[in-house]
C-alpha cells in the first residue's frame, strides 16, 4: 500500500510538470536590451515615464529586444509595442519568433505595462521598427493598427538629445527627449492621433528586475 501510494505521488507530480511545461507564470525576473521609442500627445516633457502617470495623456510605444529574457524565455529578436490611456486601458502587440516567446514576451508585457492600467487586450501583430538616432518609424500591421514617426530634440551642443537620468522607468530608466512628427493609433473603439507632441527613446536599453 505505502508503494503504491508513492507510485501515485509520483506520477500525480509528472503530470502537474507536463501540464505547466512551457507555461509562463505572471510575474518573475526578467532582463532587457535593445531600443525603445514611445510618443503621447503631451507637450514635452511628459511626466508618466520621469516622475509617475500623467490622467489625460494617449500614447504608443515599441521596444525592439536585441537580448534579454523572461521567466527564463529568450526574448532577443522579440518586439512589443504597445497602446494606452494611463488610468485608463492598454493593448498589448507582440511579434516573436515562435509560440515560447511570443507567450514571454505578451506576458513581459502585461506585466510590466499593466502599471499604465488595465490591460484589456493583447494579439500577435506584424511589428515594424526602423530608423535609428531617435529618427524612428513604428509600423503594426503595416500601419493600419498603428504607426509612429519620430525625431530627437538636441540639447545646448546641437548635436546630441537631451536626456532625463534616474527616471521611475525600471525598464529604459535614461530617456532621450524626442518629438512626435506623426502618429495614430487604431483597432475598434480605441482611436487617436499624435502630431508635434513628446517622444522618449533609448536605442541603448540594458535593465533587469523582477515583477510582480
Amino acid at each position: 500500500m505505502r508503494s503504491n501510494y508513492f507510485i501515485l505521488l509520483a506520477l500525480a507530480i509528472g503530470a502537474i510538470s507536463i501540464l505547466f511545461t512551457g507555461t509562463v507564470i505572471a510575474g518573475g525576473k526578467w532582463s532587457a536590451k535593445g531600443t525603445f521609442v514611445e510618443g503621447c500627445s503631451c507637450n514635452p516633457p511628459c511626466a508618466c515615464e520621469l516622475t509617475g502617470v500623467e490622467m489625460g495623456c494617449q500614447g504608443v510605444g515599441a521596444m525592439e529586444f536585441t537580448g534579454g529574457s523572461y521567466m527564463g524565455t529568450d526574448l532577443t529578436g522579440a518586439k512589443i509595442t504597445y497602446a494606452t490611456t494611463p488610468g485608463q486601458w492598454v493593448r498589448i502587440y507582440v511579434d516573436a519568433k515562435d509560440d515560447k516567446q511570443k507567450e514571454a514576451a505578451t506576458a513581459f508585457a502585461k506585466d510590466y505595462y499593466k502599471g499604465f492600467g488595465p490591460v484589456e487586450a493583447s494579439s500577435a501583430a506584424k511589428i515594424d521598427i526602423s530608423g535609428k538616432n531617435g529618427r524612428y518609424t513604428v509600423k503594426v500591421d503595416d500601419g493600419k493598427i498603428m504607426t509612429l514617426v519620430t525625431e530627437p530634440i538636441l540639447g545646448g551642443d546641437g548635436k546630441t538629445p537631451l536626456v532625463h537620468k534616474n527616471t521611475k522607468s525600471k525598464l529604459v530608466v535614461d530617456f532621450k527627449q524626442g518629438k512626435t512628427v506623426s502618429g495614430m493609433f487604431s483597432d475598434g473603439e480605441r482611436k487617436f492621433e499624435l502630431k508635434s507632441s513628446n517622444s522618449y527613446f533609448n536605442d541603448k536599453v540594458k535593465s533587469e528586475g523582477t515583477l510582480e
